[in-house]
């Protein structure tokens, strides 16, 4: 981060207190929770995308599965 994001001051690139000297802003910490929504956003849309890949492919898995179980039950 090149500059506090809460007051604008330029900061070094090798700065590495948690809080600006200029405005005591907490620069770990600021907007978290706006960070947050959006991480949980994005999060709730990978994961429907994965329950619609798991939802093409399990049915034929199942399907191919419940074959081989009739292949093997009907060869005894």
């Amino acid at each position: 981060m090149d500059k506090c994001p809460k007051c604008g001051k330029k900061l070094s690139m090798f700065y590495v207190k948690q809080t600006c000297s200029e405005c005591g802003c907490d620069i770990l910490y600021y907007d978290m929770d706006k960070r947050l929504e959006e991480d949980a956003a994005q999060a709730e849309k990978e994961f429907e995308a994965l329950e619609k890949f798991l939802d093409r492919i399990t049915p034929s898995f199942i399907k191919k599965r419940r074959e081989k179980s009739d292949e093997n039950n009907g060869t005894e």
